[in-house]
């Protein structure tokens, strides 16, 4: 099952955008990225994760969370926020995680295993996007 594995990543840094895509193939997933929280405003697919920065330039993490929490809250607990700002706690952005800049193969891997590990029973009641 884990050739099925859909990852997203939303961040502006080319550098990073480079490093997760490596980190998450790595592990399985097959991975799409964008370079702008508005970009994803209209998703075309459903993810199993989406790794999200929270400062952008145009449309921010913050943003996207809002919008999210308004249109398709099913989403939130799939998102992993990515910040270098250690003072922002995923119980504040209503997301799973919060991984801190900069991060490693094994932190990276650990907090997206164990986002699908609390997402499991909810696989089967994917709600169209």
């Amino acid at each position: 099952m884990s050739h099925g594995r859909t990852a997203l990543i939303i961040d502006d840094e080319p550098d990073i955008r480079e490093v997760l895509i490596a980190i998450l193939e790595s592990g399985g997933f097959q991975v799409d990225t964008l370079s702008d929280g508005i970009d994803a405003l209209a998703l075309k697919k459903w993810y199993d994760v989406i790794l999200l920065d929270l400062k952008m330039p145009v449309f921010d993490g913050r943003r996207l969370i809002d919008y999210w929490r308004l249109t398709a809250p099913e989403i939130l607990p799939r998102v992993v926020v990515l910040t270098g700002y250690d003072r922002v706690a995923a119980e504040e952005t209503a997301t799973f995680a919060r991984l801190s800049k900069p991060f490693d193969y094994k932190t990276v891997m650990k907090v997206v295993n164990e986002c699908l590990a609390h997402l499991q029973p909810l696989e089967s009641s994917e709600p169209a996007i």
